[in-house]
């Protein structure tokens, strides 16, 4: 049966929750052991990249070349993956206020809720069950999918399609960066940027969102913009 209504993709990472310090350091460890290189990705601006780009630019700007970034560039990820589940049990991550209660009454409006996260999948998902957010999204599109943003919006629309056969127009991406924004702009989406993240509202107001929020404390204020 054809699901219409509703449908909301977010963001993880300063948008949902923040304080993922074991992310960062799975990066590390794995580019350590795979490339030989102590790079610092604290300078790299990450915010609202895959993960897979954020590895790419961490080896170019340590000088290795394509082809050996290539030869063991799924290798790395995998080691990423393995070393994220492995600590993720250490993390300190918080999340962010009102961040809880908007998803508990957009289900209860029988909004569908998806995820566009570049966090690999493995790594989301343990990411939002350190703090009980994971049942809370059947599917969505990761870092996994796609090295570049706009093709995980891409895959959380097929598999909103192909998993629970939404047919529906009002579609939302939320997120806390201009490339939220931007990657929903192709598929002529409805944009939500928090100012949760790295950005401020200003910032965010001058990237074409359609709304521009300081945080989602305000869960009335946020459902009258999704399910009014």
């Amino acid at each position: 049966m054809e699901r219409k209504g509703t449908l909301t993709l977010f963001d993880i990472d300063g948008t949902l929750v923040r304080g993922a310090r074991c992310h960062y350091q799975a990066f590390v460890q794995a580019v350590d052991k795979y490339y030989q290189i102590r790079e610092d990705i604290s300078g790299i601006n990450y915010a609202g990249k895959t993960d897979p780009q954020i590895l790419r630019e961490v080896l170019e700007l340590g000088g290795i070349g394509e082809n050996a970034i290539q030869k063991d560039f799924q290798a790395c990820l995998k080691y990423m993956v393995g070393y994220y589940l492995e600590h993720v049990h250490r993390e300190n991550i918080m999340v962010l206020t009102g961040v809880e209660e908007l998803l508990v009454q957009l289900q209860k409006e029988d909004v569908l809720l998806g995820l566009t996260t570049g966090n690999l999948k493995p790594i989301a998902y343990a990411k939002l069950g350190r703090v009980g957010l994971d049942n809370y999204f059947s599917f969505g599109g990761f870092g996994s999918d796609s090295e570049d943003r706009p093709g995980l919006v891409k895959k959380a629309l097929e598999r909103a399609r192909d998993l629970h056969h939404y047919q529906g127009d009002r579609i939302f991406v939320i997120g806390d960066t201009p490339r939220d924004v931007a990657a929903a702009k192709p598929f002529q989406l409805y944009t939500v940027a928090v100012a949760t993240g790295s950005y401020s509202s200003q910032e965010l107001s001058g990237c074409g969102a359609d709304y521009v929020l300081e945080d989602l404390k305000d869960v009335d204020q946020v459902l009258e913009i999704i399910n009014p």
